[in-house]
């Protein structure tokens, strides 16, 4: 993991799409320039049409968890490079994902957010999020790294000490 700077906050997110079952789910983890968990959260979503949909509602859902949280002043990273283009203008929007863009939009705006891209093996702790989300049936929230799930829990050590790993 790259730290943020020292008083600057990090939002890694990552949507999960299953085809051939159907399930879908999105999680992100807030993390401090140590990469102390903040808070992280996980959730399933219905109706999820590609995993461009669910990258976004992961996004989405991270970005309003931060200003529910009064947290305004993030850096955020997706694996997605289309849904950073999308987000950032530099790549038309998929009208079927008006709404959620919409909304990610204005929250960026809120926000003062920077949103990048990075690889899939830097964002491996929401990458564990999305896939348990995709197994579960309702919106978890942590607010520390003490009590992430299990599946999550070795991505989470790995990557705060600087460990790189490859997406399996």
């Amino acid at each position: 993991m790259d730290a943020p700077p020292v008083g600057r906050l990090k939002l890694n997110v990552d949507g999960a799409f299953k085809i051939p079952f159907g399930d879908a789910g999105g999680g992100g983890i807030l993390r401090d320039h140590h990469g102390r968990c903040v808070f992280a959260f996980s959730t399933k979503y219905q109706g999820v049409i590609t995993a461009l949909d669910a990258e976004a509602r992961a996004l989405r859902d991270g970005l309003a968890t931060c200003c529910n949280q009064g947290i305004l002043d993030i850096m955020v990273e997706t694996d997605s490079l289309n849904l950073m283009q999308i987000v950032t203008g530099k790549m038309s929007r998929p009208w079927e994902l008006t709404c959620v863009i919409q909304d990610i939009v204005v929250t960026t705006q809120t926000l003062k957010a920077q949103i990048k891209h990075v690889p899939c093996e830097a964002n491996q702790v929401a990458n564990a999020l999305a896939g348990y989300g995709c197994s579960t049936n309702n919106f978890s929230f942590w607010d520390s790294g003490a009590v992430l799930p299990h599946v999550v829990k070795g991505p989470y050590h790995l990557d705060k000490v600087g460990c790189p790993t490859l997406r399996p």
